[in-house]
């Protein structure tokens, strides 16, 4: 008998630890409609997670009320594991401060998992605009807004990271742009090829075809450090120290979800974000991978949170 126990706990020892509930695929809600960069790289995401799990994982897009349909349907859910969010942070840290619903407290609602990724978003300007550099388009808006011309600053919508990176550079260099909120990036992109506004902030991925076709011209770039992409292009660090701007993504668990669940699916996204196909895409598309533990996930979105809602209040945003 003793035999057979020290078998059996043997056998139990080296089987993989379950997470979520077996036989069920894992849900992973985007709260974000398909084909942009945080459903690709969650789609992504989901191909490594479900190798190592060995059961199927889909992905859903649920998009609407600036993020909340998908973020709610994920917090309503079981705390079980098997619906997970997939989100970037606009969802998290400047929804709940715009929008003020008391039905909606990310941080109190979701339990952080990993944060995946970052990605810096590159400034670029139509190829008329006379700035080839950060501190040739600061100085540009200046004598702009001298002569009381305005510079138009097309943004994927009102309060999104784009509009916030906007306004944070606005205050940072000391200028004043035209505000032109679209209802998506893709838009708000094609209006500054078109040159009916001058300059956009937009991820390396959706520029980079733009970029090397010649219709859009990079200024700077907003990460720490520079881009392997486009190693020749500056950091807007280099000329206003310490800014960065950009979107991180990260996956979230309903609160009420298992500790021991949470630590396993943590550890998990992990080892995905490691893996060499995931370094391979997240390299080739511009992303930099961040993984974290929950706890050092949640003290990041913390002080992001804090971050953006001084933004928000400096830039007096507000949506109506």
């Amino acid at each position: 008998m003793k035999a057979l126990f020290g078998a059996l706990l043997g056998l139990s020892l080296l089987a993989p630890a379950v997470a979520q509930v077996p036989g069920r695929p894992v849900n992973i809600v985007v709260p974000v409609g398909p084909g942009g960069g945080t459903d690709l790289l969650a789609r992504e995401a989901a191909k490594r997670l479900a190798d190592i799990w060995g059961q199927s994982v889909v992905v859903e897009n649920r998009s609407g009320a600036a993020g909340l349909v998908g973020a709610q349907s994920v917090i309503r859910a079981a705390p079980d594991g098997n619906t997970l969010l997939f989100t970037h942070d606009g969802v998290i840290t400047a929804t709940p401060v715009l929008y003020k619903r008391p039905d909606y407290d990310p941080h109190k609602q979701l339990i952080p998992l990993s944060q995946l990724a970052f990605m810096p978003y590159i400034a670029v300007v139509h190829p008329s605009v006379q700035a080839k550099s950060v501190p040739e388009l600061i100085a540009l808006i200046k004598q702009k807004n001298a002569a009381k011309d305005k510079f138009g600053f097309a943004t994927s919508a009102l309060g999104s990271a784009d509009h916030l990176a906007g306004e944070q550079f606005r205050i940072a260099a000391g200028i004043d742009m035209l505000i032109v909120p679209y209802k998506s990036a893709m838009p708000a992109m094609t209006d500054v090829i078109a040159g009916h506004l001058h300059l956009g902030f937009f991820t390396i991925a959706s520029t980079q075809p733009h970029i090397k076709a010649g219709t859009l011209r990079a200024v700077g770039i907003m990460s720490r450090e520079r881009s392997k992409l486009f190693p020749e292009l500056a950091t807007f660090s280099e000329t206003l120290p310490g800014f960065v701007g950009g979107t991180w993504y990260g996956l979230f668990a309903p609160a009420g979800t298992p500790a021991a669940t949470v630590e396993k699916i943590s550890s998990d996204i992990r080892r995905a974000v490691a893996s060499p196909e995931m370094a391979s895409y997240m390299l080739n598309n511009g992303f930099v991978a961040a993984s974290s533990t929950p706890a050092e996930f949640a003290e990041f979105i913390r002080k992001d949170s804090a971050r953006v809602a001084e933004v928000i209040r400096q830039a007096n945003v507000r949506v109506e």
